[in-house]
């Protein structure tokens, strides 16, 4: 079911839909709240403003079937919600004012946050729902899946307890927290992205185990565990890296389709550091020692690499001996050679550009602050407009609201 807008009819007590059911058809639905307006008088106290009570407004089940949320149709929740993630509140407000829709900010507020609310409580009931489909009906079946997991950073509103200020404002804290993102897509023979093909991705303001929780369910959703081959990738984050193993038992994938690998673009950054640390005769011959380890990098074997490396080290340079470690440490995770051999992706430039799309570019910014709920629903939200799933995502949403859920 899709709805359409039929120009300004969008108010809180009539709400005109097109239905496409075989073709358009108009429908206008015309309701009645209880409310100020009534004419028949109650008895009693008067309720004050803002107070309704433990029951709330009331539950209207053809509304809901009709996909109506927050008292507005489908299509505009869609399109003030597309508004409010590309923008800001405010030029959302301007955008929907010249396509002739009339809408207050805090009303856009209002149904943005109603969708992202309603979005989350049913990506929860889908996680705790999720079951592998049969082989036969598998859409990663014989396919070879790579897994990107990386960070970004976002401030959190926490409001402190106590008085409000002199001027009716709440003192708070905006700590900086890490969104955590993971893409899953499926590379061809010659190690690059299936284009066409779906892919996934989603994140969470939550801890490593709330990604992971999600991570598990969609894998598993997908049939992850009928791949030929399952590659996970990342920038060799702890909290990544010890949980790959436990990842791929709870996403039923057997321990010998799967693979990890360092983002090389990662390491070579680690490999520059050591350069930098190292004492050379000119700038010249430095570059040419850094050109010549990224090579023996991505062309030997890692144990090679780790012999060639090791004459660099000197006594008291802590930080070639640190890094050394790193690449010690990632020894099973560095095997380049292997890798460009069975045509694998090694680099993590997709869940890269994943956090500056859809975090950078709208989740952070120069005093912008979010409190934790609604952050959660719009990196959600971005996650599905960012990764090209927008369509089928919002339909999937209104299909579940309607039966219920």
């Amino acid at each position: 079911m899709y709805g359409k807008k039929n120009g300004r009819n969008h108010g809180r007590r009539q709400v005109s839909i097109q239905l496409k059911h075989g073709g358009w058809t108009e429908l206008e639905v015309s309701y009645r709240l209880p409310g100020k307006d009534s004419k028949k008088q109650r008895r009693g106290r008067k309720r004050k403003v803002g107070k309704r009570g433990k029951k709330g407004v009331g539950y209207y089940p053809a509304l809901r079937h009709l996909g109506v949320l927050a008292a507005a149709s489908p299509a505009l929740g869609e399109d003030v919600t597309l508004g409010c993630l590309a923008n800001t509140f405010a030029e959302a407000v301007a955008t929907a004012a010249r396509g002739g829709v009339d809408i207050s900010e805090k009303r856009i507020r209002r149904i943005s946050h109603n969708l992202n609310q309603t979005a989350l409580r049913l990506r929860e009931r889908r996680v705790e729902v999720c079951k592998p489909p049969r082989p036969d009906q598998s859409p990663w079946a014989g396919k070879r899946i790579a897994v990107l997991l990386d960070g970004g950073r976002i401030q959190i509103r926490t409001n402190r307890s106590g008085r409000r200020t002199a001027s009716g404002t709440r003192c708070y804290d905006a700590a900086w927290r890490e969104p955590k993102l993971y893409v899953i897509y499926e590379f061809d023979e010659n190690g690059r992205k299936v284009k066409k093909a779906p892919s996934c991705c989603d994140g969470t303001i939550g801890g490593p185990d709330d990604i992971v929780r999600l991570l598990v369910a969609d894998l598993k959703r997908h049939g992850a565990g009928q791949a030929a081959r399952v590659v996970f990738l990342g920038d060799g984050a702890l909290w990544i890296w010890n949980r790959i193993e436990q990842i791929a038992a709870d996403a039923g994938i057997p321990s010998g389709k799967v693979s990890k690998y360092l983002d090389f673009y990662h390491a070579a950054e680690h490999l520059g550091q050591v350069a930098d640390a190292m004492v050379f005769s000119s700038q010249k011959k430095r570059s040419k020692w850094f050109r010549h380890m990224k090579t023996l990098l991505k062309t030997v074997t890692p144990q090679q690499f780790l012999a060639e490396l090791s004459k660099s080290r000197r006594r008291g340079n802590a930080t070639i001996r640190r890094e050394y470690q790193y690449f010690a440490k990632n020894q099973a995770a560095i095997d380049y050679r292997k890798a460009i051999k069975l045509h694998i992706p090694i680099g993590s430039g997709a869940v890269e550009s994943a956090i500056r799309r859809v975090v950078n570019l709208r989740l952070k910014g120069a005093g912008m602050f979010w409190l934790k709920e609604n952050a959660e629903g719009f990196l959600h939200l971005r996650c599905q407009l960012k990764s090209n799933n927008w369509n089928k995502f919002y339909e999937m949403v209104l299909e579940e609201y309607a039966a219920g859920y």
